[in-house]
């Protein structure tokens, strides 16, 4: 009986033998090749991107200090570029934005530009609109940019500008006002800008721009909100104005949502910067 017992045992070992090393599960050098991989997948997983208020830069081109956000990609690596977003309005769009980068795992950085504080905001309106847009604009691309991307790896081929009412009508002034054949940006995006400012003005700016040259390389993304309150009509008329301008090179996008004017931006964020960074 024991003589049996013994047997059968043996039987049962030499079987679970063969069935580990048919699976791998003998073979050490397999199982360090299944444990690096796992590393490398561990390694390679996206984790959400830091978050960090940056000192207030100054100005000499609009007389005011703007206080500065930056959201930046974890997993960075050493010698790689990111594109870069440059955010207006951060004090109220800067989470919005991060928030869905995270949530599409997306590695772009941001740079979250707030407005100088003063009553109702009087600058910010001032500055967005001609002919003091121009001054701002020389902020962006004169002074902030150069700080920025003296610090972080930006990527100077990939430049977005992203803006919302007042700062949306700005982004729209920033694609006519850039420099034709060397732009600063490479994309804009205007949240249901305030084109119901200056539209002579803003019609003039799209044919002087013209004139200057066939092409204009952009990826635009215009929205609209078509809710109680917004902007829909002037978003309309001011993208109705750059198709018949018929631009070489410019990917316009044109999206409206059922929307209210501050809503509207967190409602259509994710579909924004997937059609910002499609291929």
């Amino acid at each position: 009986m024991y003589t049996l017992f013994k047997v059968n045992i043996n039987i049962v070992f030499c079987i679970l033998a063969l069935f580990l090393s048919a699976c791998g599960g003998a073979d050490s050098s397999d199982t360090g090749t299944a444990q690096q991989g796992l590393s490398d997948q561990v390694v390679q997983s996206f984790v959400p991107g830091e978050r960090v208020q940056l000192d207030a830069i100054a100005s000499s081109y609009t007389g005011v200090s703007y206080p500065l956000k930056i959201y930046l990609p974890q997993n960075r690596v050493a010698n790689k570029t990111y594109p870069v977003i440059y955010a207006l309005d951060a004090e109220w769009r800067f989470d919005t934005i991060a928030d869905s980068l995270d949530d599409n795992k997306m590695e772009v950085i941001v740079v979250g530009v707030e407005n100088y504080a003063d009553d109702n905001y009087k600058h910010r309106e001032d500055y967005s609109q001609w002919p003091l847009a121009r001054d701002y604009f020389d902020f962006i691309n004169k002074e902030l940019a150069p700080s920025i991307e003296a610090r972080y790896p930006v990527n100077q081929s990939d430049r977005t500008i992203m803006g919302h009412s007042n700062t949306g009508l700005f982004v729209g002034l920033v694609l006519l006002m850039d420099d034709p054949q060397q732009p600063f940006f490479h994309r804009h995006v205007s949240f249901d800008g305030s084109f119901w400012a200056h539209p002579e003005t803003t019609s003039q700016l799209i044919d002087d721009r013209r004139a200057q040259s066939q092409a204009l390389k952009s990826r635009t993304i215009l929205v609209g909100a078509n809710g109680s309150i917004g902007n829909v009509l002037y978003v309309r008329q001011f993208d109705a104005l750059l198709e018949r301008a018929n631009f070489a090179q410019l990917d316009l996008t044109y999206l409206e949502y059922k929307q209210d004017h501050i809503p509207v931006v967190a409602h259509s964020m994710d579909e924004v910067l997937t059609a910002l960074y499609q291929n």
